[in-house]
């Protein structure tokens, strides 16, 4: 008889939603999605605001990637009215821009999906947290906790606050941080650069051990990344598709993303699902791993020797699980880049170009942490936001999540292991980083319930209190 298991609330991800598992009358899984409890309803909150404070506003729309929306809407506005800013405020923008993906990726490598590569899915979940890392390797968990510092303090720095930065203005930068504080930037770039390539060791060794776990989450789905050719780039470049089998499927400009992707509402979830246009294949999936598989070059010696070993080892199968070594590669990128970036900032010269607001159509798009993010406004002739759709990475992500979980469940059901089960669904969407609505969490306990049921009875009930 047909059933249905349901995790609620999904723990260690930013924001709250829940996973619906079906399973057939013979109990194998007929499919799986997760479903967003939280309204987002920042389109209709811009509308009316003045175009050139959409990068203040937007800042704000997110305390885990505020840097990538403040970003993103820079870059709307710019391309709206064909303005190019000034070299060296590019240059700071990227030095930002790397402080930001280094923080948002320590968070999701080390602090959620951490404890699930270094303590193992068959871990008790009350132990599966960065808070029993810190007591039982705390020299470990500190390592893992000044990655955190040094990608933040980056951002605090060039974008005169460390969450919600302020200093990206359309056309430039506000203002140029002190020598000083460049030194002490680039000192820390490179401490960051000898931390990851320690972790890096430890971590792949770690997720070496996920073999069946590897396996069960492949992703046979398309991938989509900016790429300035062929080399990674978080800021520009086309769009470019990457097919299951490794062919490059399109190509376009982000100006014209509306007529490449679909949003389609979700039942049962506030955020809507993407899918391309004209593709045998509809879906796809953004983020890191996207970007490691579509670039082939980093600017960065390390990093690059990293890569290279990375899209070797994925080059016949790519598994969800592949999203964290990913993400390690880029960090490792981030890190070089900051130690390289601090000591080129010029010391004079032009911070920004004027810029005059006009009735259009405004798109950006840039690589957030967790993949490629939409600004795209349209705006009246007193300089007013008129219309606003933001599509954000996880938007982008959701059909490989279902389709991961899915796969997992698959996989795991046969070992009649409740708690690996659980463990194993919410490592699955973890390996996404999914960011589903600018949610705050509180440390401590937080209730698991699931509920195996025949629709309107339910047969049995699992029920975990333990740490995020």
């Amino acid at each position: 008889m047909a059933k249905q298991i349901v995790v609620t609330p999904a723990t260690r991800i930013e924001g709250h939603a829940r996973i619906l598992l079906d399973l057939d009358d013979a109990g194998a899984v007929a499919g799986a999605r997760l479903e967003v409890l939280d309204i987002r309803g920042f389109e209709r909150l811009l509308e009316r605001i003045e175009l050139l404070k959409m990068p203040l506003i937007t800042a704000r729309l997110c305390g885990v990637c505020p840097a990538a929306h403040h970003l993103a809407a820079v870059v709307a506005i710019e391309n709206g009215l064909g303005v190019t800013a000034p070299e060296g405020a590019r240059r700071m923008r990227e030095l930002l821009y790397a402080g930001h993906i280094l923080h948002s990726h320590a968070l999701s490598a080390f602090v959620l999906s951490g404890p699930d590569v270094l303590l193992g899915l068959g871990a008790p979940a009350s132990d599966r947290s960065i808070f029993h890392l810190l007591k039982i390797e705390p020299e470990l968990a500190k390592k893992l906790l000044r990655l955190r510092t040094i990608g933040q303090k980056t951002v605090e720095v060039i974008g005169g606050r460390g969450v919600h930065p302020v200093s990206l203005v359309p056309g430039g930068i506000a203002f140029r941080p002190s020598d000083a504080a460049l030194k002490t930037l680039a000192a820390s770039g490179q401490e960051a650069v000898t931390l990851l390539v320690e972790l890096l060791a430890r971590m792949r060794e770690r997720l070496a051990l996920l073999k069946e776990v590897r396996e069960a989450a492949r992703l046979s789905i398309n991938a989509l990344a900016l790429s300035n050719k062929g080399a990674a780039s978080f800021l520009d470049g086309d769009w470019v598709v990457r097919g299951p089998q490794g062919a490059i499927e399109k190509r376009f400009n982000g100006s014209a993303y509306a007529e490449h992707l679909t949003e389609q509402v979700m039942p049962g979830s506030y955020m809507k699902s993407v899918h391309l246009r004209g593709v045998s294949e509809p879906r796809f999936f953004v983020g890191p791993l996207a970007r490691v598989l579509i670039n082939d070059k980093m600017d960065a010696p390390l990093a690059q020797a990293e890569l290279t070993r990375l899209r070797a080892q994925i080059a016949v199968q790519v598994s969800a699980v592949d999203f964290i070594e990913a993400r390690l590669v880029e960090m490792l990128y981030c890190a070089e880049r900051i130690a390289l970036l601090a000591q080129q900032c010029p010391p004079t010269g032009t911070l920004a170009v004027e810029v005059n607001v006009k009735a259009g159509r405004y798109i950006g798009a840039i690589e957030a942490p967790r993949g490629l993010l939409v600004h795209d406004y349209t705006a009246d002739a007193q300089g007013h936001v008129v219309a606003a759709n933001l599509i954000v990475a996880t938007q982008n992500n959701y059909d490989a999540i279902n389709t991961s979980i899915a796969a997992m469940a698959s996989a795991l059901l046969p070992h009649h292991d409740d708690n690996l089960l659980m463990n194993g669904m919410e490592f699955a969407l973890r390996c996404f980083d999914p960011c589903l609505a600018c949610a705050t969490h509180a440390a401590g306990q937080l209730p698991l319930r699931v509920e195996l049921s025949v629709p309107g009875r339910p047969t049995r009930v699992l029920v975990r209190g333990g740490q995020r």
